[in-house]
């Protein structure tokens, strides 16, 4: 599970999901950090790849170089930050 579809707001920090062979099914289990608070918790989420690339085909063969560019968990929660944490 890619980290753009942990949900923030109950603390989850990882996802993977379990064959249950014998039933023929996929069980997701959720690692769910212990916090009372359902709001954004900063400090377990350090900045996870961007959905977007930084450079098109086109600017990265003329040569051109750009930082790669951030995505926090906050942006599912409206608080976007281009550059990663402030």
């Amino acid at each position: 599970m890619p980290k753009r579809g942990l949900d923030v707001s109950s603390c989850e920090i990882f996802r993977f999901y379990k064959l249950i062979t014998t039933k023929s099914l996929i069980e997701p289990v959720s690692m769910i950090v212990p916090r009372r608070s359902e709001s954004y918790q900063e400090d377990i989420y350090p900045p996870t790849a961007a959905a977007q690339p930084s450079l098109t085909a086109h600017e990265w063969l003329s040569g051109m170089n750009r930082g790669k560019g951030g995505w926090e968990q906050a942006a599912r929660l409206g608080n976007w930050s281009p550059g990663g944490p402030k």
